[in-house]
């Protein structure tokens, strides 16, 4: 499908010129090779009527044009253009010449209409139309013109033109069709490998979650407790012999929940999005977009407003998996030429949006759909921001593209939270030695 800008133009030419023909480009060549043949056996009878010498002649150029055409149409796919050229010009003059002898040749000018077309897909080839019926006609002077004789070649030459404008229309429109299928299919299967992806993603980050809430919670509550026995039996004035050995079996005890608690972070590390874990937001989202315009082909662009500040993973992600699912309906149903993603940062919220310009559609009738027939993407990225105790709008009108928007409330808390966990996941035991200290 798609060939190297770094290519030579004449491999280029190669190719094209051995490339296999359409189905229907092969039913007009064989078509052509048919009337060629019953035009060249009419042409060979008609030396009946002649006499020995004209008869010999007429026998030998038409002999001779049978051979050159057929021997050449094999060859032509392997020919440069300037051979082939060469090959129009030999056959137009064994034409010509035959054409003398007996004017019945003038018949096979039929056959050199469409090989001009078929090697000079150009004006070059009109021209050649042109020249051909011109010597036609010219032809005829000596024995006198007559309407027939004009306009004989001169139809002729309009059909041909309109067959062949005809069939180069219906490959054209073959060509693209072909194209088009095979970026669809390209593209089904790009979309359906990321969303295959995505759902792997999302369980991972629900189990990170559970495990963040659960045991990682837990073992921090449990080093909270651990401190306060410790600090309640420096309380009760006990010499140090008597509280040597609960003191270091409390420290054992700290010890192997703060180990305990860094794996477990760590595993809740590998089990967030690589994207976000190996690079920013704004990273993640250029890698989601770089790959969704080399599936569907659209120009999508990322902006980042506002000053960036830290914020949770799980908002984060939740930006990330709704520009993701907001970017993939682009790519899947849009039909569009640009998207922006933007992300602002505001002191009370953080805003995803996602603005296309391709068809657009009716929010109130999708959303009216049963689930069998779509909108369940919709529903989805209502429900993520929702989780984060966000709203998400949708503005579209047909013909006039889509606008998806989403709102994330972020306040001090959010901030605190975010960068004391990712405090904590570069240094564990920082919150013993904050303890100690």
């Amino acid at each position: 499908m798609e060939t190297s800008l770094d290519s030579h133009p004449q491999d280029v030419e190669d190719e094209s010129r051995e490339r296999t023909p359409a189905p229907d480009e092969e039913v007009l060549t064989d078509g052509v090779h048919i009337l060629t043949a019953l035009l060249l056996i009419v042409a060979l009878l008609s030396s009946i009527r002649l006499p020995f010498g004209e008869a010999a002649l007429n026998l030998l150029l038409c002999s001779g044009f049978a051979v050159l055409y057929f021997y050449g149409s094999a060859q032509l796919p392997k020919w440069r253009e300037s051979t082939q050229l060469l090959w129009l010009v030999g056959l137009t003059t064994l034409w010509i010449l035959a054409m003398l002898v007996a004017p019945v040749g003038i018949y096979l000018v039929f056959s050199l209409f469409f090989l001009y077309l078929r090697v000079m897909d150009d004006v070059r080839g009109v021209a050649s139309v042109l020249f051909a019926t011109a010597v036609s006609v010219i032809t005829q002077i000596p024995n006198g013109l007559t309407v027939g004789g004009v306009m004989g070649p001169a139809v002729s030459a309009a059909v041909v033109l309109a067959i062949h404008y005809a069939f180069r229309t219906m490959w054209r429109i073959n060509r693209e069709r072909e194209e088009l299928i095979d970026q669809l299919i390209a593209t089904r299967t790009q979309l359906a490998e990321t969303e295959r992806a995505a759902g792997v993603v999302e369980e991972r980050q629900r189990l990170a979650h559970e495990i963040h809430d659960t045991v990682a919670q837990g073992l921090s509550s449990i080093q909270l407790l651990l401190h306060s026995v410790e600090r309640d039996i420096q309380g009760f004035g006990l010499p140090d012999e008597q509280t040597a050995n609960p003191r270091r079996l409390l420290e054992l005890a700290r010890t192997t929940a703060a180990e305990n608690l860094g794996e477990t972070r760590a595993m809740i590390a590998t089990l967030q999005p690589a994207s976000l874990s190996e690079t920013s937001l704004e990273g993640a989202l250029e890698r989601m977009s770089r790959s969704f315009a080399a599936a569907a082909d659209v120009d999508i662009s990322v902006i980042m407003e506002g000053q960036e500040s830290q914020l949770p993973m799980r908002t984060e992600t939740c930006l990330l998996r709704i520009a993701q699912s907001a970017v993939g309906n682009v790519a899947k149903h849009a039909n569009a030429s640009r998207c922006q993603v933007t992300v602002t940062y505001a002191p009370e919220e953080v805003r995803l949006d996602v603005v296309d310009n391709g068809e657009g559609f009716d929010p109130t009738e999708v959303e009216e759909r049963p689930a069998s027939l779509g909108h369940i993407g919709l529903d989805a990225m209502r429900q993520r921001a929702a989780e984060q105790g966000g709203v998400l709008e949708v503005e579209s009108t047909p013909g006039f593209g889509t606008a998806v928007s989403v709102a994330i409330p972020v306040n001090t808390v959010t901030h605190t939270e975010a960068t004391l966990t990712t405090t904590l996941d570069e240094n564990p035991n920082d919150e013993e030695e904050r303890w100690q200290a």
